[in-house]
Parts: C-alpha cells; sequence; structure tokens
C-alpha cells in the first residue's frame, strides 16, 4: 500500500513559518536539517552531501520537492552542499535549523 500527498504551501506562509517557528517546518527531522522551499517552476531533486564530501559519489541524502512545496534536507556537519538535481555546479550551502527558497540555479536565498 502507498499513500500519496498533494500539498502546497503560499511562499508568503513558508517565510512566516521560517521566521517565527523554523522548528514546525523541521518536524520530527533529525536535528542536523535545514527546509528548502522550492520556488522554481519545476520538481528538483536536492542531493545532500556532507559539508567536507569533495568526491560527490554517494549522497547523504535526496529529496525530491515539486515546485511551491518546501522539503527537508539532512546531512552531518555545521553546513550541508546541496546540488540541486545532483549538479554540482549548482551547489550551495544550507546550514542546519535554517529555511531556504530555492528558485532556481545560482537564486538560493534565506527565508
Amino acid at each position: 500500500m502507498s499513500a500519496t500527498l498533494d500539498a502546497t504551501i503560499d511562499l508568503n506562509a513558508f517565510y512566516k513559518l521560517a521566521r517565527e517557528d523554523i522548528k514546525s517546518l523541521l518536524g520530527a527531522a533529525a536535528v542536523n536539517s535545514a527546509v528548502i522551499f522550492n520556488n522554481s517552476a519545476s520538481p528538483v531533486t536536492f542531493y545532500v552531501y556532507n559539508y567536507i564530501d569533495t568526491v560527490y559519489w554517494v549522497s547523504a541524502q535526496r529529496v525530491l520537492v515539486a515546485p511551491q512545496t518546501y522539503g527537508t534536507v539532512a546531512a552531518s556537519g555545521s553546513f550541508f552542499k546541496i546540488h540541486p538535481n545532483d549538479n554540482a555546479n549548482g551547489e550551495f550551502l544550507v546550514a542546519p535549523n535554517r529555511a531556504y527558497v530555492y528558485s532556481g540555479p545560482g537564486n538560493v536565498r534565506p527565508a
């Protein structure tokens, strides 16, 4: 048996949650986790690598995030390296317990 979740969140509501209650966005996620809102027009798979990883053979996690929704990423360290759609050229860093808005390659900002 499998379940399908079809959910979206308004970007303004995401900003409000990120400012006022990041823990509610993270829910029961791991301590070293962050939230990424996909503000682009396409689904994005965020490949998560530990900060010290330089080879990128095995990601710590992969998270598929539909447009206008958010996903939780987790890895170890004080920062994580994120590769949108496993593209190292689009790499950006996130810090645990923070929220970010991804609007496309090279366009990531903290919430």
